[in-house]
């Protein structure tokens, strides 16, 4: 059976920017500069958001929908807790 290339991209995309909100979380619960904590929150949202829009648009299998929507519900609960802070 031969691989969608496409489908490969999107799926990396997809993790690639998983990753890339899972890293600016990061980022945010360890600063101690606000403007900092603020600016990495803000783009570990985006990249959340970037991930629910784009996710239904890859045909998954089981295991990367697991892995995806696992990190999903870390990343979501990871910035519920950092907005909380701010409020």
């Amino acid at each position: 059976m031969e691989k969608d290339p496409t489908r490969s991209g999107r799926l990396a995309f997809l993790r690639a920017e998983m990753q890339t909100g899972l890293t600016f979380a990061s980022i945010a619960e360890e600063a101690s500069d606000q403007d900092k904590i603020n600016r990495s929150r803000k783009n570990a949202r985006k990249a959340c958001q970037s991930v629910r829009h784009f996710i239904c648009r890859v045909t998954l299998s089981e295991d990367e929908s697991n892995e995806l929507h696992d990190k999903l519900e870390e990343l979501e609960r990871r910035l519920q807790i950092l907005e909380e802070a701010v409020v």
